[in-house]
């Protein structure tokens, strides 16, 4: 069972977070959750405070079957799945899986559907996290042009607190990844949501992983970076609502 919190009663939507991250990142989310909606925010297995297995490798599959195992447990009926960066591709894949299960899809920042390939010189500077705080400190805030939000501290801990396989492993496992040639299978709403100062993932590629959905669509939030639940969490609760409000619809 993966640790999570939760705010409010209704319609389950699961906020799942990126790499170096957890739920705190939507900490600011969750209070907002819209009258008739539960929020949901787990941490994902090797993340905050859910315990990865003996031997854990990281890989898309792996978290997309927790996240199951999870809604499974809840008893959340149809959830509404939300997932920023890597947790884009995770709740891709857990949709891909089985599509009739989740209504409808909001990818931020999203890792796109053909994958998400990292140089591979990159991976050295990725391992050394576990020790650089500094230097992890630097690499989030690079992220979160927008605005650091008060907690920032705390989150470079929950960030060098993941388990050590992930500091390498979790690029790899998005490198790894493909969704392409299977996207067309998923009929519910998608929304991307993408912000114009993101410095990971081009407008392009926001754009190409809508238009892999035959109901998706692009949503731009000017001034803010890869990171828009932290960077401007009323904007991005704002749009979240309205798109929940136009699937109920």
């Amino acid at each position: 069972m993966l640790e999570y919190r939760e705010v409010g009663q209704g319609q389950a939507v699961f906020l799942v977070h990126g790499n170096f991250a957890g739920k705190d990142w939507w900490r600011e989310v969750l209070p907002q959750a819209p009258a008739g909606y539960r929020f949901i925010a787990p941490d994902l297995p090797g993340f905050g405070e859910s315990p990865a297995p003996e031997g854990f490798t990281p890989s898309i599959p792996f978290y997309a079957e927790a996240l199951e195992g999870f809604a499974e447990a809840l008893e959340a009926r149809n959830p509404v799945l939300v997932g920023h960066s890597l947790g884009a591709a995770v709740v891709m894949e857990a949709a891909l899986r089985d599509p009739a299960r989740y209504p409808a899809l909001v990818l931020v920042a999203p890792a796109p559907p053909n994958g998400y390939p990292t140089p591979e010189a990159y991976y050295p500077v990725l391992a050394s996290y576990r020790t650089d705080r500094a230097g992890l400190a630097q690499a989030l805030r690079g992220i979160m042009p927008g605005r650091t939000p008060p907690y920032f501290e705390a989150l470079v801990d929950l960030a060098q607190g993941m388990h050590p396989a992930g500091f390498e492993g979790n690029a790899r496992a998005l490198a790894a990844w493909s969704a392409a040639g299977r996207t067309g299978a998923y009929h519910g709403p998608v929304l991307v949501v993408w912000g114009t100062q993101d410095t990971l993932i081009p407008r392009a590629m926001a754009e190409a992983t809508a238009q892999a959905f035959p109901r998706g669509r692009l949503v731009v939030l000017e001034g803010v970076g890869h990171s828009p639940m932290l960077e401007a969490p009323e904007r991005f609760v704002e749009v979240l609502e309205g798109f929940l409000q136009e699937v109920e619809g």
